[in-house]
């Protein structure tokens, strides 16, 4: 029974409800235990065991359901909890986790190393790195451009703008974004060449780590690099579709965004982000907690009102595919009902890199 049955098992903490979706399987029963597993039985006596995303603990009411029109039996369960979690880093994305290889992360190791992911030559180390500072998120940006737009002004203030007044790291200091260092170019002086492009690429190796950005600082994507550290023992790479979860967090925080249309080159991938902190077993027994519930489509639907509240984000073509290759891959293993809702395909993706 194990190879033939699909389900999905859905945790939504905002309203203490656990969902989970049986396909395949005719007369089912179920046995709940407080450890946060189900047991599912068929009318053959076959087990399958189910871990839950979250433990529930004592339930207020569980109901089971036959549903659907699909060829495949389906089943829903629904449990609700006793007691609903009101964890705020859950409900605001604003407080989500952050990024891997951030500040807090970095200064936590005795000796790290950040090194070209092609040749291992060293691009960040201890000598050409003296400072680690967050980058201000665009949130962050937009408001100061607000205030300083609309604060009361006095005779000896002039008109400013982090458009035109960028930041301005010391020499050997990195800025960290969520997919991404920045720095003076010094800072990477005989590490990194400057194409007449703007290209940045490896001096080593030549292979394109990132790009000079507007105001003449080097900006260096994280899924290009590889982190060696004395404490771990291990290499540890930042995968590059993460890049695209960076963007649609920023689109969300600072606009409130759920509809997002992601371009690079002759691609594109529309990208509805239909809810936010959910936990999530799917039938491969990966769990996957605090994570979006995404519906994404290669066109824009008809619907006018759609395309009204799009915005609209350049993306690399490398991030891009690898993000829609992980959508696919867990599209595919959801039961037949809840791959599509209506012109939209599902999938899930973790907000974070676990």
């Amino acid at each position: 029974m194990t190879n033939s049955i699909g389900f999905l098992v859905e945790y939504l903490p905002r309203i203490g409800t656990t969902s989970v979706v049986l396909e395949g399987i005719k007369e089912p029963s179920l046995k709940y235990s407080d450890s946060g597993r189900i047991t599912v039985q068929d009318g053959r006596g076959q087990c399958l065991s189910i871990t839950l995303p979250y433990n529930p603990g004592k339930l207020k009411s569980k109901r089971l359901v036959k549903f659907g029109d699909s060829e495949r039996d389906e089943y829903l369960l629904t449990l609700k909890s006793e007691e609903v979690r009101m964890d705020k880093s859950q409900n605001d994305v604003l407080l989500m986790p952050q990024m891997r290889w951030n500040k807090r992360q970095l200064n936590s190791l005795k000796y790290f190393r950040l090194c070209c992911l092609k040749c291992n030559a060293s691009i960040i180390d201890s000598g050409n790195c003296f400072k680690l500072n967050e980058m201000p998120s665009e949130f962050w940006m937009e408001l100061m451009d607000y205030w300083h737009c609309h604060k009361p002004q006095d005779k000896a203030s002039q008109f400013y703008s982090l458009q035109k007044n960028s930041l301005s790291p010391c020499l050997n200091e990195i800025l960290i974004g969520d997919s991404f260092f920045q720095a003076l170019g010094d800072t990477f002086w005989k590490r990194i060449t400057i194409l007449s492009d703007g290209f940045a690429i490896c001096s080593n190796c030549k292979k394109i780590l990132g790009r000079r950005t507007n105001d003449q600082m080097l900006r260096i994507l994280k899924w290009n690099l590889r982190l060696k550290s004395s404490d771990e023992h291990r290499d540890d790479i930042f995968p590059a579709e993460f890049e695209i979860i960076s963007i649609l967090l920023n689109c969300n925080r600072a606009n409130s965004t759920r509809y997002i249309l992601l371009r690079s080159h002759d691609a594109q991938l529309y990208v509805w982000l239909f809810a936010i902190g959910i936990e999530v077993t799917l039938a491969s027994g990966h769990i996957l907690h605090n994570c979006f519930k995404i519906f994404y489509s290669n066109v824009i639907p008809s619907n006018i009102g759609f395309k009204a509240n799009v915005e609209e984000e350049q993306v690399n073509k490398v991030p891009l595919d690898k993000f829609v290759d992980a959508l696919e891959t867990t599209n595919s293993i959801l039961p037949s009902s809840k791959q599509k809702f209506g012109t939209w395909k599902i999938s899930y993706f973790p907000a974070v890199v676990e």
